[in-house]
């Protein structure tokens, strides 16, 4: 049976430890395992690790920072699959994912790399002036 959850957030950076307490909580109904991601759970810390960094770029690249935008997080629980969107109003972006200039260490630029180093499928959709990033992982 398919069942989806829709969660709508301030684009407030606040508001990451929310979306990482709701992601562990919606990955443990899947798995029937533990709440928390500190626990070693591979699946629950992927997606509590992707969602959250998926949230905070929202967040971050946010086009208008003097007011919150809302945010809106869509998940989809499949017997053996968890999907998750985010959908924000930012400026379309490029899911491409260049190679990390590691000499340099830069502290930014690494949020799409780990989100599709962790997810099993990544998808970015421009609908209606929405960004649509969409995150998979097969249980």
């Amino acid at each position: 049976m398919k069942r989806t959850m829709i969660l709508t957030l301030p684009g407030e950076i606040i508001f990451t430890r929310v979306v990482s307490q709701t992601t562990c909580s919606v990955a443990a109904l899947l798995t029937g395992k533990s709440l928390s991601a500190s626990d070693g759970n591979e699946f629950t810390n992927a997606f509590e690790l992707a969602i959250s960094e998926a949230f905070t770029n929202s967040v971050l690249h946010s086009a208008c920072q003097c007011e919150p935008q809302t945010i809106t997080i869509t998940f989809t629980i499949e017997p053996r699959q968890l999907t998750v969107s985010i959908h924000d109003l930012n400026p379309p972006f490029s899911i491409d994912t260049p190679d990390p200039d590691i000499e340099n260490y830069p502290e930014n630029g690494y949020g799409l790399l780990i989100i599709r180093k962790v997810m099993d499928k990544v998808t970015y959709n421009r609908e209606n002036g929405s960004n649509i990033i969409t995150m998979s992982k097969q249980l």
